[in-house]
């Protein structure tokens, strides 16, 4: 038990440090990078973009690698990418620079990510719930810690400012690098089971059908996160009061992953992910049945808690269509469908808003498409290991 949490914990720092603040603290810190660096709106788009594109860019290759040389040297040059992403942008000077940077702390997330969960599924397979959900309530540690270390930094060292903010995130995630090597373990596995399960992997249905679902719910997850605050003050309500909703959501999404994660380790992932998807459906439809504020807090109480649910149960269905020895070559390739997803639906939600009458229409569009998501997910099979 000693072990397990030496693992969790160290995972979740991995997380915090990686994901919370290497890729997501970035639209935090960019208003402040934009003014002293002159960069113009356009500008400051692309360098998001770049950082993503960085993340997407490795995401795909992470499996193959974790299967060429390992899950931990996988993991270790991915946090060595984002140490020297995260330093590199302490003395930025130029768009140029900023953008190589932020690129090479996006595709070490990456790196750090999906070997962590295989290692995760490989050492507790009758566990990988629990374990996937708490290691994903790390990136949301690290946005709301990040959304109070950098007003810190900028209000207290307005000398160092944003560049101190970055040399922070780079130290703490050198610290947890160190950690990461001494107490994570690779685990053994024989290479010719690891050859025989990657031709079944290419040929399993039921992954291609989860990467199609991932997909999809990367396609309209976003919208009640992007759109919500806007909605409100749309509707007349303040600015605080859409701030505050807003804050419910991300502070019950930290719990999320893990008790969905936990659920599913006890009534099976299937059934999980569908009640998950269902209260998604919900939380989309509420702001379009009930317009005002109590419907936008049971609703960012649902999106906020669930969502992340969505994402951890969706990986867990994946790890199960493979061996422990795989589930970073198919989260990996699940994560392509994802990546994409997510870069056209922000731009789509926004086109139906201005186009086909507002937000309503962009919330119903996202309650489609994860009803679709329920049926999709009612065709799998069910796994025989499913309930541990």
């Amino acid at each position: 038990m000693k072990k397990f949490w030496v693992f969790v914990i160290t995972g979740m720092l991995l997380i915090v440090t990686t994901t919370g603040f290497a890729r997501m603290s970035y639209g935090i810190i960019l208003p402040f990078m934009q003014e002293e660096m002159s960069f113009t709106t356009s500008q400051s788009g692309s360098l998001g973009t770049i950082l993503f594109l960085g993340y997407l860019f490795t995401v795909g290759m992470s499996g193959i690698l974790t299967m060429r040389i390992g899950a931990k040297k996988v993991l270790l040059v991915g946090g060595g990418c984002v140490v020297l992403g995260l330093t590199s942008l302490v003395f930025v000077t130029n768009f140029g620079w900023a953008a190589i940077s932020l690129f090479f702390v996006g595709a070490g997330s990456a790196l750090v990510y999906t070997p962590l969960l295989s290692i995760a599924v490989s050492l507790y397979p009758k566990k990988r719930g629990i374990v996937m959900g708490l290691l994903m309530s790390g990136a949301g540690i690290g946005m709301l810690l990040s959304g109070l270390l950098v007003p810190f930094m900028l209000q207290n060292f307005p000398v160092l400012g944003w560049r101190g903010t970055w040399l922070i995130f780079a130290f703490l995630t050198v610290i947890v690098m160190l950690l990461a090597f001494w107490t994570i373990k690779q685990p053994h596995t024989s290479k010719k089971d690891i050859t025989q399960e990657h031709i079944a992997v290419w040929r399993s249905k039921g992954l291609y059908i989860i990467a199609g679902i991932y997909f999809a719910v990367g396609l309209v997850y976003l919208i009640p996160n992007i759109y919500q605050t806007s909605y409100m003050m749309n509707l007349g309500m303040s600015s605080a009061t859409a701030g505050i909703v807003y804050a419910i959501a991300g502070i019950v999404s930290i719990g999320g992953a893990p008790f969905w994660g936990m659920l599913a380790d006890k009534m099976g992932v299937k059934k999980a992910l569908i009640t998950a998807l269902l209260l998604s459906v919900v939380g989309d439809l509420l702001p379009i049945m009930l317009v005002n504020i109590r419907g936008f807090i049971v609703s960012s109480i649902i999106w906020g808690s669930s969502l992340g649910g969505v994402l951890v149960l969706i990986q867990m269905k994946a790890s199960q269509e493979v061996s422990p020895q795989n589930v970073a070559s198919a989260i990996g390739f699940i994560s392509i469908f994802y990546a994409v997803g997510q870069m056209i639906g922000p731009g789509l939600a926004g086109w139906l808003i201005e186009y086909f009458g507002g937000f309503s229409v962009a919330y119903g569009f996202g309650a489609i498409i994860f009803f679709l998501c329920i049926v999709l997910v009612c065709t799998l099979v069910e796994k025989q290991n499913e309930e541990v």
